[in-house]
């Protein structure tokens, strides 16, 4: 008889109830009218807040189905394009003889998906495209997860879609950078009038794919026509054209706004870096540096340096794997850090360790920390050893 009174607690009590379900919720909701409509705002943001779509006629048709539904529409926050089963099965698809899919807004259902961002989906404003596994050079008869692309562009600059946050990742399960098809993408698209007012709205920006001469201009355009960006994330592969598209970032990009900055995988040289930073020094607040080698000629120290003295917004850093080419490349340690574990219990503190594999010499290749002490922690950052010349494994403590 007591679960009789389960769908008469408050909605807030049933809400946090519903936090801790998977799905169960589902399962809770079919118990009764009262609990479906007790946890639906729980149960909306869960499974509606991002939706997905490969382009085919079949997804198209769910998103569309979902947008008629007025309750459940306003939930949706972002649209992530996946490549699952193949790209754009069901519909037809026209193309260049150069490459590119031509007016794609003349497929029905795409025109039709336009309308519903526009119109039905207002609160999406968030996009994913996602690609696990190369692409390799398919023929062109077939649409590839590059195509995809193309559509998005297309699609988001006929609409004017004030977008907020987009996210390009070419990247398998290792975090291994794949690369685009350049050939399927429309040229010089970054200079059309439409997109620039579109993609200045933009204030979080994930770009995660192998730098190559041929996407160089594309992915380089796409963070500096982004000039109120809040976040920016870049995994390119370390090697040198990656030293050199971060030298013409840090030449041309101002970020007056930028309070998120993560580099993964990627090289840079020192003055480049010291002038990156320093365009957005008054509003950094986190920085993450995973895998990033400095070119020959180049340190760590006065960066390290610089960091624990002007950043007086920073609270958060994340700093491993920082490779150092001076004298010779090897990997930077920080023997200071584990002589401080009070930090690791005071309050409003949060300190992660990652150690090499070595048993015996223990040794620090890594720190995340967050809290009030980040000047003290920075300090410790600049006493850095290099004992390290292969690349070892790690594990947190």
């Amino acid at each position: 008889m007591k679960g009789l009174y389960f769908p008469s607690l408050p909605v807030e009590l049933i809400e946090l109830i519903s936090s801790f379900l998977d799905n169960d919720l589902v399962a809770l909701r079919l118990v009764c009218r009262e609990l479906q409509r007790k946890t639906f705002h729980h149960f909306a943001q869960r499974f509606f807040s991002s939706i997905k779509t490969d382009l085919s006629g079949d997804s198209l048709r769910r998103i569309d189905a979902l947008s008629q539904n007025i309750a459940l529409r306003p939930y949706v926050n972002g649209l992530a394009f996946m490549l699952q089963n193949g790209v754009g099965r069901g519909l037809v698809w026209d193309r260049h003889p150069w490459g590119p899919i031509s007016a794609p807004l003349e497929v029905e259902a795409i025109r039709s998906l336009r309308d519903n961002l526009i119109q039905n989906l207002t609160n999406c404003r968030s996009f994913f495209i996602f690609c696990r596994y190369p692409e390799g050079h398919p023929d062109m008869n077939h649409v590839t997860i590059t195509d995809a692309v193309a559509v998005f562009f297309a699609l988001v600059v006929d609409a004017r879609l004030p977008v907020t946050s987009f996210h390009l990742i070419y990247a398998n399960k290792y975090s291994r950078t794949l690369i685009m098809d350049m050939r399927r993408l429309p040229k010089l698209l970054y200079r059309q009038p439409e997109f620039k007012l579109v993609w200045g709205n933009l204030q979080k920006l994930s770009l995660e794919q192998y730098l190559t001469l041929d996407n160089f201009g594309f992915l380089l355009e796409l963070v500096l026509s982004a000039p109120n960006l809040q976040t920016l994330l870049l995994n390119l592969g370390s090697h040198d054209l990656a030293a050199e598209f971060m030298h013409e970032l840090a030449e041309s990009a101002s970020f007056s706004q930028l309070r998120e900055l993560a580099l993964f995988r990627t090289s840079m040289r020192g003055p480049d870096l010291h002038k990156l930073l320093g365009n957005i020094r008054p509003n950094l607040t986190s920085l993450t540096l995973y895998h990033v080698s400095l070119a020959p000629g180049s340190d760590w120290a006065p960066f390290l340096e610089e960091l624990s003295q002007g950043f007086l917004a920073l609270q958060s850093i994340s700093l491993y794997y920082l490779w150092a080419s001076t004298p010779v490349k090897d990997l930077l340690t920080f023997p200071d850090i584990p002589k401080t574990p009070s930090l690791c219990t005071s309050k409003g503190q949060h300190l992660n360790i990652f150690y090499s594999e070595d048993i015996k010499t223990p040794t620090v290749l890594g720190v995340e920390y967050s809290g009030s002490k980040m000047s003290h922690v920075l300090s410790l950052l600049q006493k850095t050893e290099r004992p390290c010349s292969q690349m070892e494994q790690f594990t947190p403590m």
